[in-house]
């Protein structure tokens, strides 16, 4: 890798040695926009990686035949193939299980152009409204370093991962693609403070938080609260097989507090929320603590493939049930005692004597910064607490 670095540093990208290798600006393409990403390729061992702010998303395979180089992600499900010509990539990205297709573009690797103007001030907390759907707002947080800005707008069942790009003056674009969730943010900062959002053609308002109570607008939704027991004192009943016919309930978990998680291979906010459930895991299961996630999957793969993938890509320990396909009403079905139970992830806390404390709709990304680390130490508090419980009679 210091090798590679030191062959970019001393070479133009496109002098380098074959016709993928390196560093790419790469572009999603569509009719409404061209959302920018990074890229890296490797011919040998042929290998492309994506970036999730500065961590790789990597191929789990790859190959280069007939001039074009074919990767794949299985815990993505997804295929990108592209060709050389020119000095610059392009192809196609798609998404094995809905079939959707997206063009990429790239060309070699380009420092960022300096702003024209002094950045204006954007960091920090902003909720974001829209004039054609009224109602609560969303959290939108931005992190910013001179020019440099990140960030991610936050909803009630999870944001769009980690947006990177630059401010010059009073505008700022910001991006995202690692696979899936392509998003280009643009904003302007209006001389009331306020920001004008675009993204596509989608047109929002963000304010910052005291601005926005000052014009009675409702606050974001609280993710610890939105989703609850129907009847907190009834008993959390299921009945699920794991990918090899092993089926499991409640009784499974008797006498100890339980982690469910409503998830899917198929969900990027569960994807963000799998390292973290793992970690909690290790972390307490000496303790007493069990979990089981609950797998919305396709049923046109009898294999789980994909799931299989996601549990090897993440080594998750604790059982992945088949819970039904991934809709609303089946996921309504599958889990019938939790209100407002609309969102992938969703995290249902059961304490020892099988009754629910709490439910968590959603997970934040790295993109959200403190809040995502403000979200790790609540649900911490929960467990702890379930832990500390004197045993069920």
């Amino acid at each position: 890798m210091v090798r590679n670095v030191l062959l970019w540093i001393l070479a133009p990208a496109a002098a380098l040695a074959g016709d993928f290798n390196g560093a790419w600006d790469g572009a999603v393409v569509t009719n409404a926009a061209r959302v920018p990403f990074r890229m890296e390729v490797s011919e040998s061992p042929a290998r492309v990686c994506f970036f999730e702010d500065t961590d790789r998303v990597c191929s789990t395979s790859a190959r280069i035949e007939n001039g074009k180089l074919t990767a794949k992600w299985d815990y993505l499900n997804s295929q990108l193939t592209l060709a050389s010509a020119d000095g610059a990539l392009s192809g196609d990205y798609v998404n094995l299980r809905t079939n959707r297709e997206l063009k990429i573009e790239a060309r070699p690797h380009q420092a960022a152009a300096a702003p024209a103007e002094k950045p204006a001030q954007f960091g920090g907390e902003w909720e974001v409204h829209s004039a054609a759907r009224p109602g609560p707002g969303n959290q939108l947080i931005l992190r910013q370093s001179g020019a440099e800005l990140k960030g991610t707008i936050l909803r009630i069942d999870g944001d769009d991962g980690t947006l990177v790009g630059q401010a010059d003056g009073n505008r700022f674009a910001i991006s995202h693609f690692s696979g899936d969730r392509p998003m280009l943010l643009k904003g302007t900062l209006q001389p009331d403070g306020t920001l004008e959002l675009e993204s596509g053609a989608q047109k929002m308002v963000a304010l910052r938080p005291a601005e926005a109570r000052a014009r009675n607008l409702a606050p974001p939704l609280d993710p610890m609260t939105y989703a609850h027991a129907r009847n907190p004192d009834e008993r959390f009943h299921f009945s699920f097989k794991d990918v090899d016919g092993k089926t499991y309930t409640e009784d499974n978990f008797a006498g100890k507090p339980y982690v469910v998680s409503i998830t899917g291979s198929w969900c990027p906010n569960c994807r963000d929320e799998a390292p973290f459930l793992v970690e909690l895991y290790r972390s307490y299961h000496g303790k007493g603590l069990e979990m089981a996630a609950f797998c919305f999957e396709a049923a046109g793969d009898p294999a789980y493939a994909p799931l299989r993938a996601f549990v090897r890509k993440f080594a998750i320990p604790y059982p992945a049930l088949i819970a039904g396909e991934p809709t609303a009403g089946v996921l309504k079905t599958a889990v019938p005692q939790i209100e407002n139970l609309t969102a992938y992830p969703t995290t249902i806390y059961v304490g020892k004597d099988g009754k629910v404390r709490s439910v968590h709709t959603g997970f934040p990304s790295g993109g959200s910064g403190e809040e995502l680390a403000r979200v790790k130490e609540e649900i911490r508090g929960t467990i702890e607490k379930m832990i500390a419980e004197k045993p069920a009679r």
